[in-house]
């Protein structure tokens, strides 16, 4: 069975408060489904994080770029938020194998150009995760997902909860890069973990370790 580590991943750490948790938050790397839970919750709190500490006004959030042109703020949480949504709802109904499409979409929704909308939709997401993913309802990291998508072919594989879980996660720290350039443009101040990938952070802690041990010498 694969396993997730989370302890030296600066990325895992943080609340939507900004602060840092407490280590004993983490789970156990032997956990594959409490550890990929953790990495999910921990990616949409960093966006709950960035709408609260960074967006400041609804024009931000619906802002044209004009370095990616067709790309808003608003736009790219939306997309990232509903593979999110879109795994939860597979997950929460029925038993496996759960049906998954990444391919439905939901766009032009209030979350896009509305502030209070867009973290209110995040905060809903972080508590169907958590209600969905529920150590007590038993959802192991194995169990079968049938993904199906259109390239634009229709195609169907077969994947699992944990897979999946990881890859939503993955996916929405692509969105959250290109979210970068965009707050970029405004000149909003954004947290330096926001949109960099837990193995980027993971070698910069250790790089950064390495040069502190070599000083010492």
């Amino acid at each position: 069975m694969s396993t997730l580590t989370t302890d030296s991943d600066p990325v895992l750490s943080k609340s939507s408060s900004g602060t840092q948790s407490p280590a004993n938050d983490a789970p156990s790397e032997q956990d594959t489904t409490a550890a990929a839970l953790y990495v999910a919750t921990a990616v949409l709190e960093q966006a709950l994080d960035f709408l609260v500490n960074s967006v400041g006004s609804d024009e931000q959030l619906a802002f044209q770029s004009r370095l990616l042109p067709g790309s808003t703020i608003g736009k790219h949480m939306r997309h990232a938020r509903d593979h999110f949504n879109l795994l939860v709802q597979s997950v929460g109904q029925g038993k496996p194998p759960y049906p998954l499409s990444y391919d439905v979409r939901t766009r032009d929704t209030p979350m896009e150009k509305s502030l209070s909308a867009a973290r209110e939709q995040i905060r809903t997401s972080i508590a169907d995760l958590k209600r969905v993913f529920d150590p007590d309802r038993g959802i192991g990291a194995e169990a079968e997902v049938e993904l199906s998508a259109i390239t634009p072919f229709p195609l169907s594989f077969k994947s699992s909860v944990g897979r999946e879980l990881w890859f939503v996660a993955l996916h929405a720290i692509h969105h959250f890069a290109v979210i970068r350039v965009l707050a970029g443009e405004l000149g909003l101040v954004v947290d330096h973990e926001f949109g960099v990938a837990p193995s980027t952070l993971r070698y910069r802690a250790q790089n950064q370790e390495g040069k502190e041990a070599r000083a010492k010498i």
